[in-house]
């Protein structure tokens, strides 16, 4: 995909909706100048998918972490701004399996801020599914399943909305980057970051240590 991205005049977006949900640009706009780092806990409830199913498939799905865990590294990535310089995963069980669909992620960026995943799909489905929480210079955000936003600290109002993940605000910015031939709706680097860092989970777990992400 690199290859071909730098072989052609075009651009390369991929579907990381979460940076572009509402609730995820009001935090952000919050949150301290990247030179202060930060810690960002998300939390997935993600519910059990049976074995056969196509997800789990490491050839075809490529695994959940990969699949939909990625989400979340992004989601990170955008609050810290900055990049992941190195990964390690961990699973339930004593032998866990490379396709896991139940694992923490603990991320470390250049900019010195902290990032955990918590993927999980042990737990009840009447269990709130999604859960992001920020701790920033003696200050903190939450977001609750992208329905509502908490501020602790911040002489900001907490806020409700119907739930929304940004798929649609990332196919408005995406569209008007066409029209308009503006900058990328993200950038190429902080894709290529986050896509290895998902990637190098699997292999932080098949070797049990830190993996760094170059």
């Amino acid at each position: 995909i690199l290859k071909t991205y730098k072989n052609c005049n075009s651009t390369l977006t991929v579907g990381f909706n979460r940076r572009f949900s509402p609730l995820a640009i009001e935090a952000k706009n919050q949150i301290s100048d990247s030179t202060i780092p930060i810690n960002v806990i998300a939390t997935m409830n993600a519910g059990f998918i049976p074995n056969e199913h196509w997800v789990h498939d490491m050839q075809i799905g490529g695994g959940r972490v990969i699949g939909e865990a990625c989400h979340y590294i992004d989601l990170i990535s955008f609050f810290t701004q900055s990049k992941i310089t190195s990964v390690v995963m961990n699973s339930i069980g004593k032998n866990p399996n490379i396709g896991t669909d139940n694992a923490s992620i603990l991320l470390k960026y250049e900019n010195g801020s902290q990032g955990v995943i918590n993927y999980f799909s042990n737990g009840s489905k009447s269990y709130p599914k999604e859960r992001i929480e920020i701790f920033d210079s003696n200050k903190n955000i939450a977001i609750d399943n992208f329905k509502k936003l908490s501020f602790y600290g911040y002489s900001r109002r907490n806020l409700s909305i119907t739930q929304d993940k940004g798929h649609s605000n990332i196919l408005k910015e995406w569209i008007k980057m066409i029209k308009n031939g503006t900058d990328p709706i993200i950038d190429i680097e902080s894709i290529l970051n986050t896509t290895k860092a998902s990637i190098l989970c699997l292999d932080s777990l098949k070797n049990n240590c830190w993996i760094d992400v170059e």
